[in-house]
């Protein structure tokens, strides 16, 4: 910068006052830059100063801005997934201890009081893996899913249930990537029980409120917003209904009969049992869609070719979903709410009223409100009602209460559809091929043997007993029991003895059916046992039932929990491989950002921080031309008259 000249020749005093002050402010403005500079450390103090350099920060920061972001969600994520690492090693560790008391006390050597103190120590581990599921980070529970405020693991019926949530926690890791963070503790422990096995179909009627998201649609992709072209080539033409403000199948209903009257045709819309109806009125009709969209397709009505026929178009099939009334549920038949349903949980059973539920909704909270550490809710795929175990170590039995409340929900766990390869925990029924299988001996000393060769279901079997007692001319009878669950002996004969069932030709099939029993005195009934409870197949429950084997001193329990906590080893193992992989990624992911916000931290500087060395010099040159500008602005300020008419 340097000197600005006053030209003073022949000009009035304010104008030279004016020149000099225009001098000074010009040096004094650059000295403040130049100041401010080395204060912020900042190239530049508004975009003005350089428009180009200004964008290039905007977008270096907005750039940092989101890698800092991502950089905190992937320092998130691998505390995450070290600690839930670091958790599964401590289960395995307790796991290995188990399996060694297993090997030890499998023994005929170990006695009776020795398995019963060693009962003690699987308990205690079993309350460390409770500790374990329950293992905290900054306050939040690692296993608890996307709850995680709750404790995952509580205490309940005298064992332990998982009340956590099953859902994982994700995070944004880069633009466009979100990775689960979490591991869930039923995921880890195998801490619920599969569903219910139903055959039972619960998909609703198609009625007017349904709404289309609540459809699978003709496709099986649902039900795509859009807009109809009705053609009647001999008719009205074409006409354009517009669906995009339908909810309910009812109002695409409602909206065709609407377009058409508008439009001057005949054509009316009707709902099926299952789908829409296009009835045309005289003039043959075609379907398709507006634009690029599937509705048509979606509702099972596109036609390419003109028809005079009824357009039935496919079937829609309606989702099960909270506020699906219970009237419409399989297709319209009714389901009986009167009876209720008995559910029994470990050592605990009650009575569910659902009489006045008019909603499924109303149905599942009847069902998780019971108090039995059971989950009841809609299954994926919206035909109908899953129900889980929560409590490991139980075994849950739903049944009726002098209905068919359970058997018509599909929640039933012994039914006439359940298979015999099913029951006892997968273990089945033994069978003896070629003979009979069990003695049915009525009160009046008759006996019907059963030969149940080719059953597949529990109602073949009560199928076998029924013919089996008709062929012998025994007054006998199989069914249901009306409360609970369990296979039912009636006897008509009037005897005075017992009625009993006993085991044929070493087959086991009688007390795999839950049957072998004899009732006394006046009682002309046998009722089974439920042999189909649903169990937790995690750890936690072979560790109990590990000491339950222990504490009763039985060989062959114990060496069925050891077989069982062996396989879980092994899953375990393989789930702790999958969040070290996770971890790891995280980990890399976390160093390829810190890498590329350092990077990006480089460009940033280089385009806005201030080279102080320039900017000191800067600012002793301005002080330099203000210190000249002073001097020459007082010499040249302070003229005589002589000066002045020169």
């Amino acid at each position: 910068m340097t000197i600005q000249a006053i030209q003073l020749t022949r000009i009035s005093q304010g104008m030279r006052v004016d020149f000099a002050a225009n001098s000074l402010r010009s040096n004094q403005v650059e000295i403040f830059r130049a100041q401010s500079r080395i204060a912020t450390g900042r190239r530049f103090l508004a975009a003005s100063e350089d428009p180009v350099s200004a964008a290039r920060v905007v977008d270096l920061s907005q750039a940092l801005d989101r890698q800092n972001r991502f950089r905190a969600n992937l320092q998130f994520a691998d505390m995450s997934l070290s600690a839930a690492d670091s958790a599964i090693s401590e289960v395995n560790s307790l796991l290995i201890e188990a399996l060694a008391i297993t090997s030890q006390n499998v023994s005929n050597l170990t006695s009776a009081d020795e398995r019963a103190a060693v009962a003690e120590i699987v308990a205690a581990i079993r309350q460390q893996l409770q500790s374990v599921g329950n293992r905290q980070l900054n306050g939040r529970y690692i296993f608890a899913g996307r709850d995680t405020t709750q404790r995952p693991f509580i205490d309940a019926l005298g064992v332990i249930a998982y009340v956590g949530d099953t859902g994982d926690r994700t995070t944004r890791i880069g633009g466009g990537l979100i990775a689960p963070v979490n591991l869930t503790g039923d995921v880890l422990f195998n801490a619920w029980s599969d569903s219910i096995a139903t055959t039972v179909d619960l998909s609703p009627r198609l009625a007017e409120s349904v709404r289309l998201e609540d459809l699978a649609g003709a496709t099986g992709r649902g039900v795509h917003a859009g807009a109809l072209i009705i053609n009647e080539p001999d008719g009205v033409g074409a006409f354009t209904v517009d669906l995009l403000q339908a909810d309910t199948i009812g109002g695409v209903v409602e909206a065709i009969n609407v377009a058409a009257e508008e439009a001057g045709s005949a054509l009316t819309a009707s709902l099926s049992d299952s789908g829409l109806v296009i009835t045309p009125g005289g003039s043959a009709v075609s379907i398709g869609e507006a634009g690029g969209g599937s509705i048509a397709a979606d509702l099972g009505i596109r036609t390419s070719t003109p028809t005079n026929e009824p357009i039935e178009g496919a079937a829609l099939s309606p989702r099960v979903t909270r506020i699906t009334p219970v009237e419409d549920l399989a297709g319209g038949d009714g389901i009986d709410l009167e009876g209720g349903l008995v559910i029994t949980n470990g050592g605990r059973t009650v009575t569910v009223d659902v009489s006045q539920a008019e909603t499924v909704q109303e149905i599942i909270n009847a069902i998780n409100n019971a108090d039995v550490f059971v989950l009841a809710r809609i299954k994926e795929d919206g035909t109908g009602i899953d129900v889980f175990n929560q409590a490991s170590g139980t075994s849950l039995t739903i049944g009726e209460n002098g209905g068919t409340t359970a058997a018509d929900l599909g929640v039933r766990t012994f039914d006439t559809a359940t298979p015999l390869e099913n029951l006892n925990f997968g273990r089945g029924v033994t069978i003896v091929e070629g003979k009979d299988d069990l003695r049915i001996k009525a009160m009046d000393g008759q006996t019907v043997d059963v030969n149940l060769d080719g059953a597949v279901t529990i109602g073949d079997v009560i199928e076998r007993i029924n013919d089996a007692a008709t062929k012998a001319s025994v007054s006998i009878s199989a069914g249901f029991t009306e409360v609970g669950n369990g296979i039912r002996i009636e006897d008509q004969t009037s005897g005075a003895g017992d009625l009993s069932v006993s085991s044929l030709n070493l087959s086991a099939a009688a007390i795999d059916l839950g049957l072998q029993k004899t009732v006394t005195g006046e009682s002309t009934e046998l009722i089974g046992d439920d042999v189909n409870p649903v169990r937790t197949d995690g750890i936690l429950d072979a560790l109990v039932e590990l000491e339950q084997a222990l504490r009763s001193d039985n060989t062959q329990g114990i060496s069925m929990a050891g077989a069982r906590l062996e396989e879980l080893s092994i899953e375990v193992n393989r789930v702790h491989g999958i969040i070290g992989a996770r971890a790891q990624a995280m980990i890399s992911k976390r160093r390829q950002m810190e890498d590329a916000a350092l990077t990006t931290e480089i460009f940033l500087s280089e385009v806005q921080d201030v080279d102080y060395a320039e900017a000191v010099t800067r600012l002793q040159a301005a002080m330099t031309q203000l210190q000249a500008n002073l001097q020459t602005s007082s010499v040249l300020l302070n003229l005589s008259l002589l000066d002045f008419i020169r």
